[in-house]
This record gives C-alpha cells, structure tokens and sequence, in this order.
C-alpha cells in the first residue's frame, strides 16, 4: 500500500483552526464497490497529555487501485486538552493513518501547507516536516481581564433588563393565549395537550420564553439548584476513605459495579456509597440532588460505569479521582468525539467525558480508540480488563448458568442453540428499532434442521417484538426482556449478530458467529467502527436471509477467526480483572499511579 498526504490550507483566526486536507492511497484491491474508508486523526501532545481528534473526511471515492479521499474541518486549538487547560502549553500536531489493517501514528509527509493564512493573534506555529509545533499566547486567548469584566457584566445587565421586562408582560401574553384558545386564531400544533389549563400555560410560559434572554425551564432551575448544592458541599472535608459507585444504567447493584463492591466490600476502611437511578437532573428530587452533590463534593474517588452528564455540570475537585468502568469490552462501534460531525455525536466544545482520571478498557489496543472517543489523554486509558468477563473463566459459574437456564426450558436440552442477538438502528433509546422483517423465524426454521433452537435477545432499546410463529413457539424463545445476556452465552453453539460488541464476551469463549450484516454500507456511513468490519469481525458475513440459512446449514461460520480477534482486544484473560480494577480504585485513595501490570 502507498499514500500521499497533502496539506491544502491552514488557517489559522484566533484559537479556530481551519484545515483542509487531501490524499490517495494506492493498492491493488481497490475498486469501486470497496467499503474501507482512510482514518485520519490529528494527533496533538504538550508534553503532559495527548489527545487524537478524527479528522472528517467529507470525500472518499474509489476507483481501480486508488482511494481518493478529502476534508476540510474546523477545530478549537484552546480546547484541545483537558488536565492542563489552564497551562497553554506548547504542543506539536503529528498525523495518524488507518486503512484496512494498516495503521500508523505520526506518519512521515510533508505538512507544510500549500496555502495558509493566520492572525497571529492567539497562536503561532512552525513547520517542522512530519509536524507542526503551535505556540498559544496566554494572554490573548484568555483575553484582558478588566475588558472581560465589564463585557460580562453589560451582558448580564441586558439579560436582567429583558427578563424583567417579560415579567411585566406575562399578563397580556395569557389575555393573548386565551384569544388562541377561541379558535379564531389557532394555536402552534406544538400545544396540543388534552388539558385547556395546560395549554394556555404551555402558550403563555413559551411566549414569555421568547422575550426573556434568560431561559427558564424546570431543567435550568433544577441545574442551578444543583450546582449550588455542590459548591456548598465543598466547604465539607474529602473523605479520604469514601468511594461513591453512580450508574445510570441500572437501579441495582450488578455489572461491574457488583463484581468490584463484592471484591472490596469487607474492607473495614472503607467508607462505600452507591447511587443506582437513571433520573436526569429533571426528574431527580431535591433529595437525590443533595445525595448526589454531597457523595461527589465528599468522596475521594468516584466510580461510574456510563456516560453521565451530571458529573459534567460540575467541576470535581482535584483531591476527587474520577474513574470510568466504561460497560462495553472492546472497541468497535464509534462513539463520543470519534464522531465528529456525524449525527449524534459529541461536538468539540463539549466537556463530556473529559474529566475521567482512568478508564478502563479491555486491552491496549483500544486505548487509542477510547482516548480518542473520550477526548482525554492516553495514559488516562488503562488496560485492565473488564471485571463482568471474570465469569468466563469460572467453571462453576458457567455450570450454574446452564443448569439454571436448562431447568426453565427444558425442551432445549440438547439441542444446538442458535442465539439471535442483533443491536438496534437508529440514533438514540428513543428512535431505536430493529427491522424485524429482516429476520424471518419461519423461514429459519422451516429450512435448518429439527434440533436447531432458536433464542431472540434483542438490545433493551428496541421495543417491537419479534413475531414467533405458532407452529415453531417449541423451538423459538424470545427473552429480550429477561436473562443476563452473558449467561445466555454458556448454552449457545451459534451467535447469529450484527453490530453487537456482544463479539467480544462471545470471542472468549470461542463461539462460532455469523454477522447479519445487510445493511453494513448505511451503518458504516452513519455510524462506523473502529477497525474495518470486514478485515476483523470473528465470523463470517453474510448479507442475505438466504445467506443466513446456508451458513448455518454448511457449517460454515469462519471461527479461524476468532482467536486473533480476542488476542486484539484481550490482554488478560485469567479471571482477574475484578482484582486489578479494584486496586486502581483503592491505589487512588492513596493517589497512587496506575502501574500497568506485565502481562504472563
């Protein structure tokens, strides 16, 4: 494979940074149908943290033995970094390169630009082959603090002034809500509420909204309260001793937080506390808002298992270590800042995610994939392994499992079980759907054989349920609402999925899979992998019902695939991973470093 890199135009306004960039790759097995796209990713580092930021590519055409690809992208040079945000130290920016399994950080061109212009102002920068060196003028960013003052103090001036003045105009914006109500003058089709009372306040507290330059809403008041509660609850000591657990994805104690708390629970000197609710900030009462505010203001180390924004409203403080048992094994489905630009994803602005003093992941090789979704540093990412696996290598665990399993449905005792674990489409939990079209249950049973059973787990977003013909309900289960998904795996012969990381539980222990991968292109446009899907998944591909069906008839599930994939995103697999996320947590009472453990 060969590429060429050009660097078309740097501009350089202030702390904006516009970059536009072109390339080809060369290699024989290019065509027109390839799917594999370039990755490339703006690596930066000021000597204390590093950061990989995507560079969106708005171009990618492939023709006979060439990719050409193309992006033009603006970024925030002064949020860049997180830790040392306040510092504006000197940092080099360096490119890195994917494409199907070739990979390389800080790749050897040339990035002088063919055109550039810059103000001079906030930054300078320097080309020095393979890199650029930027120079951040402190004073300029942060701008004069006497001029910030009073810009900031008019401006809340004209916010005060027009909220007052809509204050004083919420009479006539009711009078002018009830004349709608007539029917004469209709109402917004937005306000369409059974209740007349609440329409008429909905219209009224909207208008008011419109006039007023301070947003009033029971999500605005409710963040107040609750950066106020903290910043009263830092007047409190640390406690040295306390670990505060938070999930949103769960009102009991299981997942990984059950496999840490019952590894560290009988410590006396521990001082553990737990918060098990998904309540957003505007569902939590003003109790759980003390509770919450109180454990993060107190707590010495705070662990968190999710994506959990209210941690991001506050500013935790620096005796507080932050710690993200991140769900999910591996790294395989973009997410966070890796989707720069693409719907849902996390702009660079945003402070989420940002504040994590560790998170843990399942091997080195994903720490560049979290570093980069996470948009923090790379030695903030720590190859531990994920603690739920440890039951993969617990023989009586598995056996009751089975045994469990096979004493509520003893009609699938040996039978080959065939477990049919899809994700979902769609963007977030409330657009999320599975085409259930796409997977025929008669057509699947009527065409394998007899002692083939078939278990339905769907992803808990998607709510259709999946049809199960009469005739076939003996040799068709559906329990997308029940059974931990991990034991479902002990029972299974064959995995039939798509883009589940259920891959990777499933890799370790060996389990022939087939990918329903029909609509891969579409997913991979609007939602993409970390590695190429075609080069690494641990099965075979299939695009077609039909495909499907003769897979599973032949036999032909690619399992040669499987050991490298878990060897890539598995640095350990000895049943110890519970262990060492444990002694992270309590090291970092004692603001002891990570140390990497050598691997046998």
């Amino acid at each position: 494979m060969k590429y060429q890199l050009e660097v078309k135009e740097l501009l350089i306004v202030e702390n904006k940074m516009i970059l536009t960039i072109m390339g080809t790759i060369e290699d024989s097995k290019i065509n027109s149908h390839f799917v594999s796209k370039p990755k490339l990713t703006l690596h930066f580092n000021n000597g204390q943290e590093d950061r990989r930021i995507p560079f969106v590519l708005s171009n990618v055409v492939h023709v006979d033995g060439k990719c050409y690809f193309s992006g033009r992208y603006t970024y925030r040079l002064d949020l860049l970094f997180w830790k040392t945000r306040e510092d504006y130290l000197p940092f080099e920016m360096y490119l890195n390169l994917g494409f199907e399994d070739y990979y390389k950080e800080r790749i050897d061109v040339d990035l002088t630009p063919a055109e550039t212009l810059f103000d001079r102002k906030c930054f300078q920068y320097h080309v020095k082959g393979n890199h650029i060196l930027f120079m951040p003028n402190k004073r300029a960013i942060k701008h004069n603090p006497v001029a910030k003052f009073f810009v900031n103090l008019f401006m809340n001036l004209i916010k005060i002034v027009s909220y007052l003045i809509a204050i004083a105009m919420i009479p006539m914006f009711f009078i002018e809500s009830l004349l709608k109500s007539t029917g004469i003058k209709k109402m917004p089709a937005k306000f369409n509420d059974e209740s007349f009372f609440m329409r008429l306040f909905a219209y009224t507290f909207w208008r008011f909204s419109n006039v007023s330059t301070v947003k009033v809403s029971l999500w605005t008041v409710k963040r107040f309260i609750f950066k106020n509660c903290y910043t009263f609850f830092k007047l409190f000591k640390v406690k040295k001793n306390k670990i505060t657990f938070i999930s949103l994805r769960r009102d009991d104690l299981s997942g990984n937080f059950a496999f840490v708390y019952e590894k560290i629970k009988d410590n006396p000197d521990l001082d553990i506390h737990f918060i098990l609710n998904d309540h957003t900030i505007t569902e939590m009462s003003f109790g759980e808002i003390l509770d919450f505010t109180k454990s993060c203001a107190t707590s010495k180390v705070v662990v968190l298992d999710e994506f959990t924004p209210q941690i991001h409203y506050i500013d935790l403080r620096k005796q507080t270590k932050l710690i993200q048992l991140w769900h999910a094994c591996g790294a395989f489905k973009t997410f966070g800042f890796t989707r720069l630009s693409k719907p849902k994803g996390s702009p660079q602005p945003t402070r989420n995610h940002r504040s994590y003093d560790y998170v843990t992941v399942s091997s080195t090789y994903c720490k560049k994939c979290h570093s980069e979704g996470f948009g923090i540093a790379t030695d903030n990412i720590v190859a531990t392994g994920i603690p739920r696996t440890d039951v993969f290598f617990d023989d009586k665990y598995k056996q009751q499992a089975r045994e469990k399993f096979y004493s509520e449905h003893p009609n699938f005792v040996g039978k080959k079980i065939v477990l049919f674990a899809p994700t979902f489409r769609g963007m977030v939990k409330e657009t999320a759907f599975y085409p259930t079209e796409m997977f025929d249950v008669a057509e699947v049973c009527k065409r394998v054989p007899e002692d083939y059973v078939i278990i339905i787990k769907h992803h808990p977003f998607v709510n259709d349920v999946q049809p199960i013909p009469e005739e076939y309900a003996d040799r068709v289960i559906d329990l997308s609402e029940d059974n931990e998904l991990n034991d479902l795996l002990f029972v299974t012969d064959v995995i039939i999925t798509d883009y589940s990381s259920l891959v990777f539980e499933a890799s370790l222990l060996d389990i022939p899979m087939i990918f329903y991968a029909f609509d891969l292109e579409k997913y991979i446009n609007q939602r993409d992998f970390y590695f190429d899907f075609k080069l690494y998944v641990p099965g075979k591909i299939v695009y077609s019902l039909d495909q499907l069906i003769d897979a599973i008839n032949n036999r032909d599930f690619c399992t040669e695939r499987i050991a490298p994939f878990a060897d890539m995103f598995f640095d350990y697999r000895d049943g110890k991973s519970t262990e060492r996320v444990a002694k992270l947590i309590t090291d970092s009472l004692d603001d002891i470093p990570y140390q990497a453990e050598k691997k046998a």
